[in-house]
């Protein structure tokens, strides 16, 4: 038998796990073990007749469910789920299943940087994003907080960012730009949070609409600009600087392409993935940022990172 070089153990012992994991999160949804656990607490004994499993075996996926952090066991042995973005993963599962026809054709099966495929993706997946993003969120409401009351959301989905903006900062009111078949998801959350009197909402696509002339404190483009190439992103930061009041800031949220040529593995995968939903898009780099903003007519960016997982930064930019 050949022995393994200790600097491969690691890097085995990492693709292991990853398909292990892979493999539990899709038996416990094959099984219903994780729908089962929606409608509230069960232990061991009770899922596994409700689904129809081995005793011993259940218990086994169940310890490896809270291992994962998915599921968490309370003081009386029962079960219950411990995160409530689980929609996010059966989606990721779902849009991974074609990589390898991606990688083979080069087109994606959805394309969610033209208006008809992102109504048909975005109404259902944005919910689950905000799960995602929850953290980030909160950081980026802290460096935004005194920016102004008006606060346009461009692209707002299911509006993490201008509902933690709104929630920290009581003065600010937001306009929520969005496709007509996504602005109802935004409803919907806003709702949920309790901000609806907060908010007006503008379904409309946002490369076209009219936009009024310096009406905004704040413009809010959080994970939009990697859906597109070079050429949108460049002319849709044009349009809006109009919207900006002079003196007033554009912020962008997205995922940072490194300047080096090492790439961590979360970027890597997450270009990966947005090949799966947009042929247009890409992690594009902190010079690309910059050319867009400075060709707009905005002063120099400032760079801070939100969060590690999802890798997140914010780039924030005045009015000139």
């Amino acid at each position: 038998m050949t022995a393994v070089p200790l600097t491969e153990a690691p890097v085995l012992q990492n693709l292991v796990d990853a398909v292990s994991t892979a493999h539990v999160l899709q038996a416990a949804t094959e099984l219903g073990l994780l729908d089962c656990l929606t409608r509230g607490p069960q232990d061991t004994a009770g899922l596994a007749n409700a689904c129809s499993t081995d005793l011993p075996m259940t218990a086994l996926l169940l310890d490896a469910l809270a291992g994962l952090g998915v599921l968490r066991d309370d003081a009386h042995g029962r079960y219950e789920l411990a995160v409530d973005g689980l929609p996010l993963v059966t989606m990721a599962d779902r849009g991974w299943s074609h990589l390898a026809g991606v990688v083979r054709s080069g087109e994606p099966p959805v394309h969610a940087h033209t208006t008809d495929g992102a109504g048909d993706l975005y109404p259902d997946l944005v919910p689950s994003l905000s799960a995602l993003f929850a953290t980030a969120a909160q950081r980026a409401a802290q460096l935004l907080a005194g920016g102004g009351p008006g606060v346009l959301d461009v692209g707002a989905g299911a509006a993490p960012w201008s509902i933690a903006l709104a929630r920290h900062s009581p003065g600010v009111r937001v306009t929520a730009l969005d496709l007509p078949a996504v602005i109802a998801s935004t409803r919907r959350a806003v709702d949920a949070a309790e901000l609806g009197d907060r908010f007006d909402y503008l379904p409309a696509d946002m490369f076209t609409c009219p936009l009024p002339q310096a009406a905004y404190d704040v413009v809010l483009l959080a994970n939009v600009c990697h859906l597109f190439d070079h050429a949108q992103n460049h002319s849709l930061l044009r349009r809006l600087r109009q919207a900006v009041r002079p003196g007033g800031l554009l912020a962008i949220i997205d995922v940072l392409a490194p300047p080096g040529r090492e790439v961590p593995l979360s970027i890597s995968l997450y270009a990966l993935g947005l090949r799966l939903r947009t042929s247009r898009g890409a992690v594009h780099a902190l010079s690309a940022y910059q050319t867009w903003t400075g060709d707009a007519g905005f002063g120099p960016v400032q760079v801070e990172p939100l969060s590690a997982a999802p890798s997140l930064c914010l780039l924030a930019c005045r009015r000139q």
